[in-house]
């Protein structure tokens, strides 16, 4: 039979010196050790700050609003155009916060889309 420093060559000694004794009473508690932090405790509070996101806010003026996933799909060019225009720094999501609303209006000449841009 092998040897445990043959079976496993990069073994620490206690590992060894655990596993070769004949007596079990030395060989230390299987239970898992608690770590003493609080969950809720975070080491890095404070130390980063987020990226700032600036909020586009889009409001559809319809006589008959749109599917909510149509206006925010026809949204899409008007939000490259405004960072083609350099209005806003970049449209990726850590960027920007995204909104899109619609309103009822009673004539079609009343129809219309608004941008809103929040800059913090």
């Amino acid at each position: 039979m092998k040897s445990l420093l043959e079976m496993f060559p990069r073994a620490s000694e206690s590992f060894l010196k655990a596993n070769e004794t004949p007596n079990c009473s030395e060989i230390s508690d299987s239970k898992p050790q608690r770590d003493q932090t609080s969950a809720l405790d975070s080491a890095d509070a404070g130390k980063t700050q987020g990226v700032v996101r600036t909020r586009i806010r889009f409001i559809g003026y319809r006589v008959r609003p749109l599917d909510p996933d149509n206006f925010a799909g026809g949204c899409k060019d008007l939000l490259d155009g405004l960072r083609h225009a350099q209005l806003i720094p970049g449209d990726e999501p850590w960027r920007i916060i995204f909104e899109t609303a619609q309103e009822k209006v009673k004539t079609y000449a009343e129809e219309c889309t608004k941008i809103e841009i929040e800059i913090p």
